[in-house]
């Protein structure tokens, strides 16, 4: 054999080896693929409040924070900057709130809706005040349709209103004329990212109970582990979870840290009883607050109400795996929606401005805020037909600030409840907290103000009650986590313990004891009569001619008071005069500690 022949396979090894080594390196020098990027833009809580909030500054200048105009600006921003990667979902108690969407039934805000291009919304507690299409509203006539405005809405939405664990009965279907699977499936950037709706089970207890009566509020922890399963069969890349259900927290510094939460309730408990990171992006409403953490495992955002701010969670995706990469997770949340800026502060709110601050154009990510002026065409019809009523002077004037409190006593609680108690001639009059949605600002009162305050259509109903029931019946109010009951004609003291509420003392405006034995009559909404904030046991023990739902009053709730108001040219301002005392419980061992997060103040 020459030396040449013995030399061949030697060189042909060595050829093989090069070219390995080629290919090794042409496939290392191949640009890696880049993450995939999905914006969740979430609202929660609108309550109707399509236009902006309007503040006159110190100086004249008028300031504006909310809006759906500004909103869109933000939205352009984002999808420019991520294109076919916003997903935009809102949380639920869009609708109910304003008279320029209640007088429609939220049907005004459908159109606004449709063009911002929302993908879905979480069926919130309220939407379901409306009752059927029309004037009614509670289902109580024959054929009745209790949720046939909040059907109507839907039929005109682009977008689906979703809650998986809404069931009609108990059965497994859910209402005609909503979402059949309470899920949706959108696609961007070539993901298909599932969107999961759930209700709060509390919303039996927190709208009309007749409207929600032939309906069933499945456990959240159980059906959304169900449905996070359907949508993954379905071949869901992502999964967001979209609540209405939510939490408070008073520290956004550190999204890690839940010590400032009242984690021990709410869409927080829900979620760490959840597998480890079982949603991909999870939103919150329903408690008007605002959350912005890792829980589980699982980024969350909840950005207040009202349309005051949004919330924002970005994503980054594995282009492979097509999961999310968890340390480039980035959580912002309450973003304020703003035309114009305090500049020394970064945001609209007109409370935080003092003199010498600068008043500049809203940015975000660097662009200048531009509203959109095709909502405000959209809105104006609707605007035209409703400013005439809103302007409606009341004859009356308010001369200090009328606020809210709803783990206290309030001067506009007492101030409602006491012209209540004198319109309805009653021996007591009660309001429930919850109801009471806006304060009173100093000036002529006009039909609009109130109709912010008292934006539900409740009638006025009655309840003939002894004395002892009427003690039953505070102690189930105070036992829960509904607020603190607005009252007139009474003069209660409260222990609360961790066990429950106890009234100690029970007075008439007179000083005098109540009567166990005595019936009284207690004027209140027929939300409350009917059984809202966790009455219906209590009122299933009281004999129906005991109770009178007000539905052959000429007035609901709100005009009776708007008329009383208006007849007498005043509204009742008692101050704040002790007339709900709560006291620490008198047993130590059931003393509720001072850092919990519900303990009533």
């Amino acid at each position: 054999m020459t030396r040449r022949s013995r030399l061949l396979p030697l060189a042909l090894a060595l050829a093989v080896m090069a070219a390995a080594c080629a290919q090794t390196q042409s496939v290392s020098d191949k640009p890696a693929l880049q993450p995939i990027r999905i914006d969740v833009v979430a609202t929660s809580d609108l309550h109707g409040w399509a236009e902006p909030h309007r503040a006159t500054l110190p100086d004249g200048r008028a300031l504006t924070s909310g809006g759906l105009s500004n909103f869109a600006g933000y939205l352009d921003i984002l999808r420019a900057r991520t294109p076919d990667g916003v997903v935009l979902v809102d949380g639920g108690d869009m609708f109910q709130g304003t008279l320029l969407s209640n007088l429609f039934e939220g049907r005004s805000l459908i159109p606004l809706l449709n063009l911002l291009g929302y993908d879905a919304m979480a069926i919130g507690n309220h939407e379901f005040d409306y009752g059927p299409a029309g004037p009614r509203a509670a289902a109580t006539q024959p054929g009745d349709d209790p949720i046939g405005a909040l059907v109507a809405a839907a039929d005109a939405a682009k977008f689906p209103f979703i809650a998986h664990n809404l069931y009609v009965g108990q059965g497994i279907d859910r209402p005609a004329g909503l979402s059949p699977t309470g899920y949706a499936i959108v696609e961007r950037s070539g993901l298909k990212i599932g969107l999961l709706g759930i209700s709060t089970p509390d919303t039996v207890n927190v709208t009309n109970p007749v409207n929600v009566a032939p309906f069933r509020f499945a456990d959240m922890v159980a059906d959304a582990q169900a449905g996070v399963a359907e949508l993954r069969q379905a071949g869901a890349d992502l999964v967001v979870g979209v609540f209405h259900e939510g939490n408070s927290c008073a520290d956004l510094s550190n999204p890690n840290d839940l010590s400032s939460c009242d984690a021990d309730r709410g869409l927080i408990a829900a979620l760490k009883a959840m597998p480890h990171g079982l949603f991909d992006a999870v939103t919150g409403a329903h408690t008007h607050a605002r959350v912005g953490h890792f829980v589980n495992g699982m980024p969350v955002v909840q950005s207040g109400a009202q349309g005051y701010a949004f919330g924002l969670i970005e994503l980054s995706i594995d282009p492979e795996t097509r999961r999310p990469i968890p340390e480039a997770t980035r959580i912002r949340s309450s973003i304020p929606i703003c035309e114009r800026v305090i500049q020394e502060t970064g945001d609209c709110n007109a409370k935080r401005f003092q003199a010498g601050m600068t008043i500049a154009p809203a940015t975000f990510e660097g662009k200048t805020i531009v509203p959109d002026s095709a909502i405000d065409v959209l809105l104006m019809p609707y605007v035209q037909k409703v400013g005439e009523k809103q302007a409606e002077s009341l004859n009356a004037q308010i001369a200090r600030p009328l606020t809210r409190q709803y783990r206290a006593e309030s001067l506009l609680g007492n101030a409602l409840s006491e012209a209540l108690l004198q319109m309805a001639g009653t021996d007591f009059a009660m309001l429930n907290s919850g109801g009471l949605r806006a304060d009173l600002k100093v000036g002529a009162l006009t039909y609009g103000a109130l109709y912010e305050v008292l934006p539900f259509d409740n009638n006025v109903a009655t309840l003939t009650l002894t004395g002892a029931q009427i003690v039953e019946m505070f102690e189930t109010l105070l036992s829960s986590h509904h607020g603190i009951p607005q009252i007139a004609g009474l003069r209660l003291t409260v222990e609360q313990c961790t066990d429950g509420a106890k009234v100690v003392s029970a007075k008439d405006s007179r000083g005098q004891a109540l009567d166990p034995a005595r019936l009284y009559r207690v004027a209140l909404s027929d939300f409350l009569a009917m059984g809202g904030d966790g009455l219906g046991d209590f009122l299933a023990k009281v004999p129906d001619e005991h109770k009178d739902l007000g539905l052959k009053s000429e007035r609901n709730l709100r005009d009776a008071l708007a008329h009383a108001i208006k007849t007498a040219a005043r509204l009742p301002d008692p101050g704040i005069d002790g007339r709900m005392t709560l006291q620490p419980c008198s047993d130590p061992s059931r003393a509720i500690p001072a850092t919990d997060p519900n303990r009533r103040h």
